[in-house]
């Protein structure tokens, strides 16, 4: 049996207007075969690329349900922002990959467009140039030029300049944000977080410590260029708790969030790793040290959070850390843990000639610390002891205007991350 092919006149009807008029079409015709192109385009876009949403099941039904009724009825100008097809085609055409340089005058209002390295960056990025190093100078620049307009209100004029958003975009178009060895390059690891956190992005930085810990059995000790590492992992980690109670700022900020972000990446990390029990140990040394030694100023810090940071820290084996804490409690602060740790070490005076410069600061202030604490609560029996060996220990640093390099190591301010 032979089929009968319809005849052309058939798609009048259809999305086609007639082909057999006379060429130019008039406006009307114009118009009319645009909205067939255009409708026909967008119902295949909108099988393709159907309504999604991250909500809840019985949520996600309503969506959906509202989205096809939607669909399927004409739509006002302001909803159409919301459909799918536009998103993807929004996606497609903002891509910074097929992104040209911008014009100088539509550079950003907080950078000049003479000197703006934003240019550079979308004429790199169109090129094929951009590369995770560059990437991080980039950065680098656009901070620096900051600081150099004013050192004030730093973070919230680094999240009106959009630097980690355009880097996260290239990252994201390129695909180097499926591997995440673009981590493996400390440059710019170090200074994306702290744009992420100003541009209110700092889930970005959350969900890739998390993928990180979900591959932590499979991360390396040894560096490879461009590949991910267990450094990496420690990096990531020690850069997320500083973003949260901003450690690199002049003035003294409370601990509370750094102590809450360390609490909530060890739950999420698995146990019994070599690579995630280093980037504790890390992290919480770190903070261990601005708690202590550079605690001076700051904020006293929630009780809950504290002795929470300080149960972590318990597994790591640092105990002059630990010792030091007990110091520092914000509302029972203890000298025993200290006076044990000194006592068990009788040769410490002897020793600290032979300590690296940081320890002997930790150890010294310890000491201190101690001493105060005596003093306050009329501890006779030990204070005298404490205050020989304070002055024991000067003599044996030779601590004195004459000795201007342990002073200028004393009031350094790195940390110290492992116990004596």
């Amino acid at each position: 049996m032979v089929v009968r092919t319809p005849p052309l006149s058939s798609l009048r009807r259809g999305f086609l207007p007639q082909i057999h008029h006379p060429l130019p079409l008039n406006q009307r015709e114009s118009q009319q075969l645009l909205e067939s192109i255009t409708t026909s385009f967008r119902k295949n876009l909108d099988r393709e690329h159907p309504y999604e949403t991250d909500e809840t099941d019985e949520t996600s039904t309503n969506t959906n349900t509202q989205a096809s009724s939607k669909s399927d009825s004409a739509e006002p100008p302001s909803a159409t922002s919301h459909r799918p097809t536009d998103r993807h085609l929004r996606a497609i055409l903002s891509n910074p990959l097929f992104a040209h340089p911008r014009n100088a005058n539509a550079g950003t209002a907080i950078l000049t467009p003479r000197t703006s390295p934003f240019d550079v960056f979308d004429s790199a990025v169109s090129k094929g140039l951009m590369t995770t190093r560059r990437a991080a100078g980039f950065l680098a620049t656009v901070r620096s030029q900051l600081l150099a307009e004013s050192p004030d209100n730093i973070r919230q004029r680094m999240g009106a300049s959009g630097g980690g958003l355009c880097v996260l975009r290239w990252l994201r178009a390129s695909g180097q944000e499926n591997s995440l060895d673009f981590l493996g390059d400390p440059a710019l690891a170090r200074v994306i977080v702290p744009f992420l956190y100003a541009e209110g992005l700092q889930e970005v930085a959350w969900g890739w410590l998390a993928r990180l810990a979900a591959r932590a059995t499979e991360l390396e000790f040894e560096m490879t260029p461009g590949k991910a590492n267990a450094q990496t992992l420690s990096r990531l980690m020690s850069a997320i708790i500083d973003e949260n109670s901003e450690l690199g700022s002049p003035s003294p900020f409370s601990l509370d969030g750094s102590f809450a972000a360390l609490a909530k990446a060890n739950g999420m990390l698995p146990r019994e790793n070599p690579a995630v029990t280093a980037a504790v140990k890390n992290s919480w040394a770190k903070l261990s040290w601005a708690s202590t030694v550079d605690a001076v100023g700051r904020p006293k810090p929630s009780v809950t959070l504290f002795e929470n940071f300080v149960d972590i820290g318990r597994p790591l084996n640092l105990p002059l850390d630990l010792a030091h804490l007990d110091l520092h409690h914000p509302t029972a602060p203890t000298h025993s843990a200290a006076i044990e740790y000194l006592r068990l070490r009788r040769q410490i005076v002897q020793d600290m000639s032979n300590m690296k410069p940081r320890l002997q600061q930790r150890v010294l202030c310890l000491v201190l610390d101690a001493a105060e604490r005596l003093n306050q609560t009329g501890q006779v029996a030990e204070a005298p002891w404490v205050e020989r060996l304070r002055s024991a220990i000067y003599e044996r640093l030779n601590l004195g205007v004459l000795n201007l390099q342990v002073g200028e190591t004393l009031n350094s301010s790195i940390p110290i991350q492992k116990g004596f």
